[in-house]
């Protein structure tokens, strides 16, 4: 019973790893597979195969895209990770009393994924948490297979050839890297491989010559700096990014140290009892909770190490949650991401959450209730909103040539995703375009979970009275009043959306409450005043929201309207007005910084404080 116990460990640690992952990221796991496209056809087989390693990406995207059900592309995660314990145990004939050793290559695999950060927006490695884990499954796969083999130099190298030659068009840099491991357990291993050294020089011929070859041959697209290092991601964008290579490095070093594993110390075999002392017996048992305990520890020592490097920014994670909630049309959920803030956002979060209070009708009331900010995504290269949320915003605020021109941009940069098709179907089906429509749902239709999603808008097509009755769309066809041209935005998607909506006007309600909107944010009455006097007329009976009616009575003061009495502002407006001007007065000569502290706590939800105190923040 023991020993069942002990046999079925690591799946312990592995479960909790896994459980972690599934509370911890789901948003990030969804988000992943939106960035992630697998179509079912034989071309795109085809199209995966035309660089080395495409059989990764294969599977990769293959697999990746159960996170549409996080927690099902989890457990075929853990899977896979007890499938690599498996395999590394076999191949590297690890003794049970080192099998903690086992949870290094896992954690590491997993620490690759979960410091991405940004990464997942702009890396153009497809399926990446499952594809360095298939291609190390792989690689341990051959070398189990290679230490099988007969003591016999010629099987041995004829294996060798056949694993360059075969594995490397399929996995990559993972063939390569095990026939060097095989080379060099000719030297490590304690059984004697005949021609050890004849062995080691026909694998480096073959690790340095085969890729060259098929280069020459067969990969003629692909770079000659790159045939080396098929099958992993490259972190390049205007420089290359070294550290998010290194649990890749101490992986390849972990292997090499697992060739000698068969050096490490084992326990002494316990004396068999004598019939006139059992104190024998006793000694080893005193000493069996040794074992576990330091297994323990270095199962502890391991979480704590993957923990302290896990990426755990918080705009990022609230970044993501709330694309999740918006694809779901779950805008209270949004503003509850919004409400959980605690660090200043970034400007994506800030939109969002003004999208949701749109979608619910609160904007003009409780855009202020939140805090401000414009902080920069914490990546090591300049993240845009454009790259972020982009798509997203422009769609919902009825952009939808800037939406398809901006998925068209980064399908060609970064390869095409479901995400991608998806707006692009969206923006072609309320545009008119079904023919376009009709060619993007068709793609949709070939993947795993996507086709239910195009059942679902199917019979939208053609239909503008239906579509504005759908609580995705209906809000996105009253924001079609803008010229039918596509704009430059310098990736500044927020400060164009906005200018361009300040400008306009447009008899549709919704619409011209963004467009008043927009003008608040200008600060400019000369803006204001057309849009706010057409949003009155608008709403002859309805009572006008708290944020417009401050904004009124700010620039009706600044240009002294001697007529401000006779409009029936609410009494707050003007409470917080005066109360606001007075303290702001008391505050003259203090720095800015210290004036919006002193003053957020009272006057931070209103217009005033807006006006005056939040200043340079950078539009995104």
């Amino acid at each position: 019973m023991k020993t069942k116990i002990r046999r079925f460990a690591l799946l312990v640690p592995l479960l909790a790893a896994a459980l972690f992952l599934l509370v911890r990221e789901h948003h990030l796991l969804w988000k992943v597979q939106e960035l992630n496209l697998f179509l079912n056809t034989p071309q795109f087989f085809t199209q995966q195969l035309i660089v080395p390693g495409g059989l990764l990406t294969y599977l990769g995207t293959f697999f990746t895209q159960f996170f549409f059900r996080p927690w099902l592309g989890v457990l075929i995660l853990f899977g896979w990770w007890c499938l690599l314990v498996w395999l590394t145990r076999r191949a590297c004939r690890l003794s049970r009393r080192w099998s903690v050793l086992l949870l290094i290559p896992v954690a590491l695999l997993l620490l690759s994924n979960v410091t991405l950060g940004y990464w997942i927006y702009v890396l153009k490695f497809r399926g990446i948490f499952f594809a360095p884990l298939i291609g190390t499954c792989a690689a341990m796969a051959l070398l189990w297979a290679y230490r099988s083999l007969p003591r016999s130099w010629w099987w041995r190298a004829a294996f060798m050839v056949v694993a360059v030659v075969v594995g490397y068009p399929l996995v990559g840099i993972y063939a390569l890297a095990s026939v060097l491991l095989m080379a060099l357990g000719g030297f490590a291993w304690r059984e004697k491989v005949p021609g050890a050294v004849l062995l080691a020089l026909l694998a480096v011929v073959c690790v340095t010559g085969v890729p060259l070859v098929f280069y020459r041959l067969v990969y003629i697209q692909t770079n000659i700096i790159n045939i080396y290092w098929a099958g992993l991601p490259v972190f390049a964008l205007m420089e290359v990014y070294y550290a998010y290579y290194i649990p890749y490095y101490l992986l390849a070093a972990f292997y090499v140290l697992m060739m000698f594993s068969d050096r490490l110390p084992e326990p002494k075999p316990a004396p068999l009892p004598s019939r006139k002392s059992k104190k024998s017996v006793k000694e080893p048992r005193r000493r069996q909770w040794l074992a576990p305990a330091v297994n323990v520890l270095a199962v502890i020592v391991l979480a704590a190490v993957v923990w302290t490097f896990w990426y755990k920014d918080e705009n990022y994670r609230h970044e993501l949650a709330m694309q999740h909630f918006v694809e779901r049309q779950d805008w209270p959920g949004v503003l509850e991401e919004a409400a959980a803030q605690v660090d200043e956002p970034t400007r994506a979060i800030v939109m969002m959450r003004n999208l949701a209070l749109s979608r619910l009708g609160r904007q003009g009331d409780d855009m202020y209730n939140y805090l401000p900010g414009s902080k920069q995504s914490n990546a090591p290269f300049p993240v845009t909103m454009s790259i972020v949320v982009g798509r997203l915003i422009y769609y919902h605020y009825g952009l939808l040539n800037e939406c398809h021109r901006l998925c068209m941009e980064e399908g060609v940069e970064f390869g095409w995703r479901a995400e991608h098709l998806q707006y692009m179907a969206r923006c072609a089906m309320i545009s008119g375009e079904n023919v376009a429509a009709r060619k993007y749902l068709d793609l949709l239709d070939k993947t795993f979970y996507y086709g239910k999603w195009v059942k679902a808008v199917e019979p939208l097509m053609g239909r503008p009275d239906l579509m504005e009755q759908t609580a995705e769309m209906g809000p996105v066809v009253h924001m079609q009043h803008y010229d039918n041209r596509v704009g430059t935005d310098n990736n500044y998607v927020e400060k164009f959306l906005l200018q361009l909506l300040a400008q306009l006007d447009a008899d549709d309600p919704y619409f011209q409450e963004q467009a008043l909107l927009a003008a608040l944010w200008s600060k400019n009455a000369s803006l204001f005043w057309p849009r706010f006097t057409h949003y009155v007329e608008l709403h002859p009976q309805g009572a006008i929201p708290r944020l417009y009616q401050e904004a009124a009575y700010l620039f009706g003061n600044l240009e002294h309207r001697s007529n401000l009495d006779q409009v029936p502002f609410r009494q707050d407006v003007k409470d917080n007005y005066a109360a606001f001007m007075n303290a702001l007065q008391q505050c003259e000569g203090m720095p800015i910084e210290e004036v919006r502290g002193r003053l957020y706590p009272q006057f931070g939800n209103t217009y005033y404080f807006d006006y005056y105190l939040v200043r340079g923040l950078t539009l995104l």
